[in-house]
């Protein structure tokens, strides 16, 4: 009886291990562009700690909150969606630990640090 119990809560963990887009953690992001002369003064903006979780964003403090966080494939890219009421954000995931908001002329890296 105790081996079905245990058996039972290593399948409950097992499953919530497996919840979520697999991006939570902390970010550390600065600005980049493809053009050298905005790069140059992309480096003066600094950096700042992002958190992506389950449902939400921290960002100096403040906390934003969505419906759902999920990994959208299109063609051979991936992108991490942010979807809310209204709207949704989407950053470009460039591996596991990097993704890229914007794709302009200047666009925000975040680097997974934890």
């Amino acid at each position: 009886m105790q081996f079905i119990k245990y058996a039972s809560i290593l399948a409950l963990i097992g499953t919530l291990v497996g919840c979520g887009h697999g991006y939570e953690g902390e970010y550390q992001s600065k600005a980049v562009s493809s053009n050298e002369f905005l790069n140059a003064f992309a480096g003066i903006a600094g950096s700042e700690s992002i958190v992506v979780g389950a449902d939400y964003i921290e960002s100096q403090g403040k906390r934003t909150e969505f419906d759902d966080i999920f990994v959208r494939e299109s063609g051979s890219k991936s992108y991490l969606v942010f979807k809310g009421k209204e709207s949704e954000d989407v950053w470009t995931i460039i591996d596991e630990d990097t993704l890229m908001q914007g794709n302009g002329l200047m666009s925000i890296q975040l680097v997974r640090v934890e």
